[in-house]
């Protein structure tokens, strides 16, 4: 058995309250007792709430902390936008991984990343979830421009008064 950390985030409460998280940790403890791996309970490395488009991270700068130790060979996700919604980021963490000896498999893409056919559907992986998560962005901010025009609270909770 192949000694292995596993890395999940999702980015909002909702998504957290959802229990979204939970599905993909399934997702990959499934696939890792099918080839192979084990991953240690200290090895869960959770973001919840937090943004992948921000390198910065809790749970993964820990994991990448720890990816020099020896403790894992690899890196299981269940595909590149839960690592990152960055390409630029998505390529530094897979090359610091990469130097530490530590591999980088995604639960939900079947092609090798080692090779050269496999690093460019990364990349285009990559670059889609970039591109995806600004039109995210985009859209929330026209929706909430949209409420403030027409007169609503921009969000549902009110302002707490200061005691």
């Amino acid at each position: 058995m192949w000694k292995a950390a596993l890395y999940a985030r999702v980015s909002t409460p909702h998504q957290e309250e959802e229990q979204t998280i939970e599905s993909q940790i399934a997702a990959v403890e499934t696939y890792a007792r099918r080839h192979g791996y084990e991953i240690e309970p200290d090895h869960y490395f959770l973001d919840a709430g937090v943004s992948g488009s921000q390198l910065d991270r809790p749970r993964l700068n820990r994991l990448r902390d720890l990816a020099g130790s020896g403790r894992f060979e690899s890196v299981l996700c269940l595909e590149p936008d839960r690592l990152s919604r960055q390409y630029a980021h998505l390529w530094v963490i897979q090359e610091e991984l990469g130097r530490c000896g530590v591999n980088l498999v995604f639960v939900n893409q079947l092609a090798d990343t080692k090779h050269p056919m496999g690093q460019i559907l990364l990349g285009m992986q990559g670059l889609f979830a970039e591109y995806e998560h600004n039109q995210i962005t985009q859209r929330l901010r026209r929706g909430l421009l949209h409420q403030v025009r027409q007169g609503k609270l921009a969000t549902p909770v009110p302002p707490t008064a200061i005691a």
